[in-house]
């Protein structure tokens, strides 16, 4: 965390800095100021994340002072410092941003509280922040709608490119980035040759291969710019020579559709008959797609991350976790086209949940909670559905009596037919035909 200090009393500076250093190592204090007009021009040089801010100040006041910045700088922190306990200096102070106050002179304990809740505040914001611009990323690549995320995040952005490097290192402000994918987000209309030398000076800062995307201005287009880059490292790495570049004008690509249409029937032959054609052009928009049509599916995801796959071998035992769960899938899904043909060819007689576990050869608790998620319903109740279905076209018919009715659609006792139609339909079998024959 980088913190300013804002007091006009040195000693109380150099007490407040010396306190900072000695019991919070993981915070650097990177400016004092003398007035509120220096704290404004320190905040703009500095953006520190913190500002502990003295209220009474030679011209410019602590108070007038944090209102400027918190108009121009949101995210930044306050922590007021003041010699008086006023309500009413809190309640201005919690309208510009102040998330604490200390009270001169301050006991250490509660100033230690104090900068460490506004510390924990700070880390949330930042992990929130964090999850949202991985979001925003992975929309832009999957050609979503981020629209909204871009307006929250980036309001300024006129145009942006991606990039992806070759190994994963840690990128300046303003670049954003999702391992080894880099995305930098532009206030102004950028150019083919400005997005070259800025990739040329992280090249020679970073010596790694940096494959990159045209800028793009619409947000839709910006998947363009992603599979560019993706493309243009590829043929960075092959032919080792340059080391940062864009794709070559006319990039052949090897269509994956045939390759999802077989993962998605569980056809495991042709999965792997297409593999080795397609694997170089798996990515993280194939993954999600994966992850998607498996989840939909009702199927447990494997466990790898993205970012651990990076190579033709990682893909490989990726798919063959995915086609595990497929073969799972499929297998429970013909044994419960079997259970439901099995009650639709035998509605009629003295069935039962064991009758069906026999023939389908799985166990009745399996086979209960198998058929419960296939259907939505239990085995009883797909069982009654059906039988008074079957009644219902009986008594449109009007050629059966009520008895002969309730015997061929599984019910020895009329009378418990009756009630049974009754509960699901509403009306007794009788006034339902009475009702349909008017």
């Amino acid at each position: 965390m980088r913190i300013v200090i804002a007091e006009d009393e040195m000693l109380e500076r150099k007490a407040m800095r010396k306190f900072l250093e000695e019991h919070f190592h993981d915070m650097e204090v990177v400016g004092e100021a003398v007035n509120g007009r220096t704290a404004i021009e320190l905040a703009e040089s500095l953006m520190p994340d913190i500002m502990l801010m003295d209220i009474k100040m030679p011209g410019l006041n602590g108070l007038e002072a944090m209102e400027k910045i918190y108009l121009a700088h949101p995210m930044i922190k306050f922590i007021m410092v003041t010699a008086y306990d006023s309500f009413d200096y809190a309640k201005q102070a919690m309208k510009i941003g102040v998330r604490e106050y200390i009270l001169k002179p301050s006991k250490k304990g509660e100033t230690i509280r104090a900068i460490r809740r506004v510390e924990s505040e700070i880390n949330k914001e930042r992990q929130i922040i964090e999850s949202r611009r991985s979001l925003f990323l992975t929309k832009l690549i999957q050609g979503e709608d981020a629209a909204e995320l871009q307006q929250s995040l980036f309001p300024d952005m006129q145009s942006g490119f991606f990039f992806v490097m070759s190994e994963q290192v840690d990128l300046p402000a303003p670049y954003i980035q999702y391992q080894k994918i880099g995305f930098y987000p532009s206030q102004s209309q950028l150019d083919n040759a400005t997005v070259l030398k800025k990739m040329r000076q992280l090249q020679l800062e970073t010596g790694i291969y940096i494959g990159i995307g045209h800028p793009y201005s619409q947000l839709e287009q910006l998947s363009h710019s992603y599979y560019e880059a993706k493309q243009a490292l590829r043929r960075l790495t092959e032919a080792g020579q340059k080391q940062y570049g864009f794709p070559p004008k006319q990039i052949e690509t090897t269509d994956i559709t045939p390759f999802m249409a077989a993962l998605h029937e569980g056809d495991e032959q042709q999965v792997w008959s297409l593999f080795d054609e397609i694997a170089a052009e798996l990515d993280m928009e194939a993954y999600f797609k994966i992850k998607q049509m498996i989840e939909q599916k009702g199927c447990h995801f494997p466990d790898m991350a993205v970012e651990n796959l990076y190579s033709k071998e990682t893909w490989h035992d990726f798919i063959h976790l995915v086609c595990l769960e497929l073969r799972h899938y499929y297998h429970s899904k013909n044994k419960m086209e079997r259970a439901r043909q099995y009650i639709e060819d035998h509605y009629h007689e003295q069935i039962s949940l064991e009758d069906v576990s026999s023939y389908t050869n799985l166990s009745t608790n399996y086979l209960s909670n198998s058929f419960r998620e296939a259907t939505g319903t239990t085995f009883s109740d797909y069982l009654t559905e059906i039988r008074i279905t079957k009644a219902k076209e009986m008594l449109q018919q009007n050629q059966a009596t009520l008895k002969q009715i309730s015997s061929d659609v599984g019910y020895r006792d009329p009378n418990y037919f009756s009630r049974v139609f009754k509960k699901q339909v509403g009306l007794s079998p009788k006034q339902y035909q009475q009702h349909i024959l008017k």
